[in-house]
């Protein structure tokens, strides 16, 4: 694969919605502070490269499983592929977790960047046909814990789409151009409640929730439901299960703090930092404080 080089990458950049290129940044003019950001860069360059990958692979055909005993399809195999492939043509050592292939240690030297990468999240949607699946990469120091406060920078790409959501810590969540505000909304019975059920039946506390929304969606998608918060689209995400890892969150955690949203546990408290990708989390994510403590209000009425 030939490096492209970076003026290239940014002038190429389209806008989705307008067709025109973007003003030679990652989200348009008003993007400065991260104009400089290789980070942005190589997320960018890294979405494309898997994107095509997935556009070309075959949706029905079966792989393996992962660490965590689920299906890996070839498209998830080849997602995987040209992340890796794409990563190992900078010749800078990083760190790399992949929910399909686990950790990779790429190049030589010390490591400065851990990029925690699930290549298809939501991998059944896409082999449906169902346009809820997303490519989800955060980049966090080598070190650091898998916790959202530790996000440098996050991108979650629609695979359907082609103007992927982008996060820089201190510097905003954007779509393009747009910077991405949450709806701020602060009140249940008017908030638009997207909720996790594959493979777990509500019990009343959820159940009530449910409820008392003003409408309940359930995506499949971990990054997409998240990403959807961030955009103001919906108001909360709740996913009570314990069954969440890092790679399917913690970049559209990222987008929903930037863009002034709340991500906690279900207590409230901090959410939980797993210490590898096998480890299971519970969260709420939600447009506002209000809104975030009036939902774990009622999910620990009922003894969560």
């Amino acid at each position: 694969m030939e490096r492209p080089v970076r003026h290239a990458l940014k002038s190429s950049l389209v806008n989705s919605a307008s067709g025109r290129a973007a003003n030679n940044c990652p989200g348009g003019g008003n993007m400065a502070r991260t104009d400089d950001s290789p980070l942005v860069e190589r997320l960018l360059m890294l979405y494309r490269q898997v994107r095509s990958a997935v556009a070309r692979a075959d949706r029905a055909g079966a792989g393996t499983r992962n660490a965590k005993g689920d299906d890996v399809k070839l498209f998830d195999l080849a997602a995987n592929d040209a992340a890796l492939s794409f990563l190992r043509e900078f010749q800078q050592p990083v760190v790399v977790d992949s929910e399909e292939g686990g950790r990779l240690e790429i190049g030589s030297g010390t490591s400065r960047y851990r990029f925690v990468l699930d290549p298809v999240d939501g991998s059944d949607n896409w082999a449906r046909g169902l346009p809820l699946s997303a490519l989800s990469c955060a980049v966090l120091p080598v070190d650091a814990p898998l916790h959202p406060d530790w996000v440098e920078a996050a991108l979650v790409g629609p695979l359907e789409q082609d103007t992927p959501l982008i996060a820089l810590k201190g510097s905003g969540a954007w779509r393009g151009s747009e910077r991405l505000e949450t709806s701020k909304q602060r009140n249940i019975n008017e908030a638009m409640i997207s909720v996790e059920l594959n493979h777990h039946s509500p019990i009343p506390g959820l159940a009530r929730l449910m409820a008392a929304a003003r409408g309940v969606r359930c995506y499949g998608c971990a990054s997409r439901a998240l990403s959807l918060v961030a955009t103001g689209t919906t108001d909360a995400h709740v996913d009570v299960r314990g069954r969440l890892t890092a790679e399917s969150y913690l970049a559209a955690a990222r987008l929903v703090i930037e863009a002034g949203g709340w991500v906690v546990g279900l207590d409230g408290a901090p959410l939980a930092a797993p210490e590898s990708l096998t480890g299971r989390v519970s969260l709420v994510a939600a447009s506002s404080r209000e809104l975030c403590e009036k939902i774990v209000k009622v999910l620990g009425d009922e003894g969560y």
